[in-house]
C-alpha cells in the first residue's frame, strides 16, 4: 500500500475548507463502484442519504458507517498517518517472519553438523587417527562458524521483535483513536472494542474512505 502524501499535503493545501463538501449524485456511482472492488471479506458501498444529502460509507451486511461530510483535513491526516503505520507494521512483520526462518534454518543446520559430529565418533574406535582428527577439527570449526551465524542471526530477530512490539503498540493506539473519529457521529452503538476490532479485520474499509476523502479534495481544490 503506497501512500501519496506528497499529494495530499499539496491538495490539503490548496483546499481552504474546513470540512468535506457533499458530493453530487453522479459522483456517488464512481464511488460505489471503486469501494466494491476492496478485497475485505465485507463489501463496502458509498451511500447518498435522502434526507442530509451526505456521503455515507459503509459496508454491506456491516452496522458500521462513517458520514464522510463530517471529516475535516486534519481528519485525513490522521487517517494516513494511521495508514501509515499500519503499512510499517506489516513491513517490520513480514522482516520479523523471515529473520525467524533465517534462525530456524539455522538451527536445523547445527542439528545436522553434530549428528556428522556424532557418527563420526561411532566411525572411528581410535581417537588417535589423524584421519579421525582432522575431520573432527574441521567439523568442530565449522560448528563454531555456524554458532557465531547463529547467535547473530538471534540478535538480529529479537531487535526486530522489539521494534515489531513497539510498531504494534503505536499502530493499536492510532486504531483507537480513529474508531472514535469515524464512527462518533455513527448510528452503530457497539463498544469501542468492537469498532476497533472491526477496523482492524477491514483494513480495506479504512483505505477506501481515505481514498475517496482523496479524490473528493481533489475536485474541492480543482473547482475553486
Amino acid at each position: 500500500m503506497k501512500l501519496a502524501v506528497t499529494v495530499l499535503a499539496s491538495i490539503l493545501f490548496a483546499c481552504s475548507v474546513t470540512t468535506a463538501k457533499p458530493v453530487n449524485p453522479s459522483a456517488t456511482t464512481s464511488a460505489t463502484t471503486s469501494a466494491e472492488a476492496s478485497t475485505s471479506t465485507v463489501i463496502p458501498t458509498a451511500t447518498e442519504s435522502d434526507e442530509s444529502k451526505h456521503r455515507v460509507f459503509s459496508y454491506e451486511g456491516s452496522e458500521f458507517s462513517v458520514d464522510l461530510s463530517k471529516l475535516s483535513k486534519d481528519d485525513v491526516k490522521l487517517i494516513q498517518e494511521y495508514l501509515e503505520k499500519d503499512q510499517e507494521y506489516e513491513e517490520i512483520k513480514k522482516a520479523c517472519d523471515s529473520a525467524k526462518s533465517e534462525e530456524l534454518n539455522q538451527e536445523e543446520l547445527l542439528k545436522r553438523l553434530s549428528g556428522k559430529n556424532y557418527k563420526l565418533s561411532l566411525k572411528y574406535s581410535n581417537r588417535n587417527d589423524p584421519v579421525y582428527q582432522e575431520k573432527k577439527r574441521e567439523i568442530k570449526q565449522k560448528l563454531n562458524e555456524e554458532n557465531e551465524k547463529l547467535f547473530s542471526l538471534q540478535e538480529k530477530r529479537l531487535k526486530l521483535d522489539k521494534n515489531l512490539y513497539h510498531a504494534g503498540l503505536l499502530l493499536h493506539m492510532a486504531r483507537k483513536e480513529l474508531a472514535d473519529l469515524l464512527f462518533q457521529n455513527g448510528p452503530s452503538t457497539a463498544s469501542l472494542y468492537s469498532r476497533i476490532k472491526f477496523l482492524k479485520s477491514n483494513p480495506s474499509f479504512v483505505e477506501d474512505i481515505y481514498q475517496s476523502l482523496i479524490l473528493q479534495l481533489n475536485k474541492q481544490s480543482g473547482s475553486e
